[in-house]
């Protein structure tokens, strides 16, 4: 575009908190860039609505059925490894692909979690394009070796343990590049607790809370708690229905016209289930992390590394504990070793010297 380096990253919503970072930090590294973020629900929408109106006659909430229809995957076959392709010609989710990448001629192609890697390893090798790579990056604790591919040009992840099964599982380790989360620098800006809880009016008088809960069934591990030792709030980013539980359950409640930055800054501790991005800016932030139950397969694996760094709300009696144990002082926030390197600038390095 206009000479200037183009990057596309493609990802699922519920790893667009990760991409909306990586894009952070590649524009820091390289401010001449430009870094579109585009939904796979993009590749797959027109098919999916068609198929869902005609045939069974209802509405089609495309991303909200994608998500579902991914997750539901995902938790099935996390220790399958997946077939490698890089023809899928007859697939429309292809073509659309190779229009994506005519229209904006990226050097970089990045795939964030399941975010269509499959159709850009096809696009990249078809013909019908001019050259570009292909990157993943994989933002969990462990593998789900779904996303093994041989075809893929470069991983970044940020679990040496990931490296590892990925060289398991046939990807040379030359190609398995370490770096840190990509997490929104917003959270690390400095602002203090003081002025955090003065922006959100909240009373200093109590250690404070917050938890993150993105959908009505993370709730269980606080049925009967008394939050009366702390200040609790909840961050509910776009579910209507948590965002109105939040409030029911006793929680100063948020959603996504706060910023969950702002949320952590004003917070001591942080509730929060086995989720690859909340746990981590807890870490980066310097808070204490309790873990909320695991809602699938991949969080149950988060949870198992992440145990050892975390306290434990995962029913009401070990929440209630914990929020014992910090009502008294009596906890201190760990953190596991991280990755000092960006990892917008790893991606970016996979091509820069190469292409630019």
């Amino acid at each position: 575009m206009l000479n200037r380096p183009t990057v596309l990253i493609f990802t699922d919503g519920d790893k667009a908190n990760t991409a909306s970072a990586l894009k952070e930090q590649m524009l820091e590294a390289r401010p001449d860039a430009v870094v579109i973020i585009i939904d796979e629900s993009e590749l797959y929408a027109d098919t999916l609505k068609d198929f869902v109106e005609k045939v069974f006659g209802i509405p089609a909430n495309i991303p909200k059925r994608l998500a579902k229809f991914r997750a539901a995957m995902i938790d099935r076959h996390i220790d399958d490894v997946g077939v490698s392709e890089n023809a899928m010609k007859s697939k429309e989710s292809y073509k659309k692909m190779v229009n994506i990448v005519n229209r904006y001629s990226p050097v970089l192609v990045v795939s964030v979690g399941f975010g269509a890697f499959r159709e850009a390893v096809a696009a990249r090798d078809s013909g019908k394009t001019e050259r570009f790579s292909v990157a993943a990056y994989i933002a969990d604790y462990a593998l789900n070796k779904q996303l093994v591919n041989k075809y893929i040009d470069n991983y970044v992840v940020v679990d040496m343990a990931v490296k590892t099964s990925l060289a398991n599982a046939g990807i040379p380790e030359d190609n398995v590049i370490p770096a840190g989360f990509a997490i929104a620098k917003r959270f690390t800006d400095g602002m203090t607790k003081e002025a955090a809880l003065k922006i959100l009016k909240l009373p200093d008088d109590k250690p404070v809370l917050a938890f993150i809960a993105l959908n009505a069934d993370d709730f269980g591990a606080f049925d009967g708690v008394d939050l009366g030792s702390v200040t609790a709030l909840c961050y509910c980013g776009e579910d209507r229905e948590a965002y109105r539980k939040a409030i029911d359950y006793g929680f100063y409640a948020y959603n996504e016209g706060v910023s969950p930055a702002l949320i952590y800054a004003a917070s001591d501790a942080v509730a929060a289930p086995p989720e690859a991005y909340f746990t981590a800016a807890a870490f980066e932030t310097g808070k204490i992390l309790a873990l909320t139950p695991p809602g699938d397969n991949q969080e149950k694996i988060n949870f198992k590394v992440l145990a050892p760094f975390a306290e434990q709300a995962t029913d009401p009696g070990k929440t209630a504990e914990f929020l014992k144990k910090l009502a008294a002082g009596e906890l201190t926030a760990l953190r596991p070793s991280v990755y000092p390197e960006s990892a917008g600038k790893a991606l970016l390095d996979t091509v820069y010297p190469k292409k630019i």
